[in-house]
């Protein structure tokens, strides 16, 4: 093994320990530490696998019983990525039929099995021979191509729970890290194929793949050793000292007096209600610049500005349908700020978890 491999080989130990560290963790929901103990060690196990690959260890006696087994982690990334940003958003338990998100697993799992389950001195014949592949259930050149589509799916389902999710700021940025941090993987391993396809593939290639593996593992190592508390919902500014605010004279006073300036101006005037209400338009009316403004909101209120301001406008638009029930949802939607319909429901569902239209009819009741 090279430096790079044997760097890689440490990396799959440093998740590994990650893992254990994040299964025994009881602070917190010790579910969804479990599952990002899973998903870390899912990576791990990737990188030590491409390290035996790229040494040709793989290929080898001692360790030919995980030959194809990578294949299993490829699919369970996502749904495990999935539960969990689930389980942070809405608590939600695992179900019975959660199980239909491991089908693909199932699948690769029984075309492979024979393989599994050969001895090694079989294994080592075979791949010698070049008919290990015969022995499988199926095999299909497009097994990639169908594994890559089934990853971008569960980014997709992963994004679009972030979107109906109600969480603080510090959560949805950690949520939104981890979550395009596994985009970036599913993009290096597009790569690689695409490249393997043009018959260009280098083994500096796979190193740019492992990588992006190990990237992710180094930045989960310093927050689960080093600064564990952004799993709490510590400000992502107080962790990590380059995501911080440029001191441009806000002091703790002058930000304390701002925050009960805002509050006063939000609840007086309600400019929430104008739909074209913008973030420059708050700073004018408060007579700060817009940096100092959104440091306001992100750090005294734990929220984006439109976050902020549609937590408002949800706010109006429940007081609307419960005490005037002759306006119509267009009407409240309308009244309350919102320019178009699938905004307003996104933010309905985002911060009730329920429709405008259910709402209205549980009030009629």
């Amino acid at each position: 093994m090279n430096v790079y491999e044997y760097l890689f080989s440490l990396f799959s130990f440093l998740a590994l320990v990650l893992a254990i560290l994040l299964f025994l963790k009881k602070k917190g929901d010790r579910f969804a530490n479990s599952l990002l103990g899973i998903y870390v060690l899912l990576f791990g196990y990737n990188v030590f696998y491409n390290a035996l690959y790229w040494s040709k260890k793989l290929f080898t006696t001692d360790f030919i019983g995980h030959l194809f087994t990578n294949v299993l982690v490829w699919v369970l990334y996502g749904p495990i990525l999935y539960f969990y940003i689930r389980r942070v958003l809405h608590r939600t338990k695992f179900r019975w039929k959660d199980l239909l998100h491991f089908l693909p697993f199932f699948i690769l799992l029984l075309n492979y099995s024979p393989v599994y389950f050969m001895d090694a001195a079989t294994k080592m014949e075979l791949l010698q021979n070049r008919t290990i592949i015969s022995h499988l259930y199926f095999f299909t050149s497009y097994e990639e191509i169908a594994i890559i589509a089934l990853m971008v799916l569960y980014f997709v389902l992963i994004y679009t729970r972030l979107k109906m999710g109600t969480v603080s700021f510090n959560q949805e940025v950690w949520l939104k890290w981890v979550s395009f941090s596994y985009l970036a993987y599913v993009v290096s391993f597009s790569s690689y194929f695409v490249l393997q396809g043009l018959g260009v593939l280098q083994l500096e290639h796979d190193y740019f793949i492992g990588a992006s593996m190990i990237f992710f593992i180094s930045v989960l190592a310093y927050f689960g050793f080093v600064q564990p508390e952004v799993f709490e919902g510590t400000p992502m500014n107080k962790i990590i000292p380059i995501i911080k605010y440029k001191t441009t004279g806000l002091t703790q006073g002058y930000s304390l007096e701002l925050k009960e300036d805002l509050q006063k101006y939000m609840e007086e005037m309600k400019p929430y209600l104008q739909s074209e209400f913008r973030l420059d338009d708050l700073a004018e009316n408060l007579n700060v610049s817009r940096h100092h403004c959104s440091q306001v909101i992100n750090e005294h209120f734990d929220s984006t500005f439109f976050n902020f301001i549609n937590k408002y406008r949800i706010e109006e638009a429940k007081e609307m349908l419960e005490n005037n029930q002759s306006l119509t949802i267009s009407d409240v939607m309308y009244a309350c700020g919102f320019n178009n319909r699938v905004s307003f429901y996104n933010a309905f569902k985002k911060f009730t978890g329920t429709t405008p239209k259910s709402f209205l009819e549980s009030a009629a009741n």
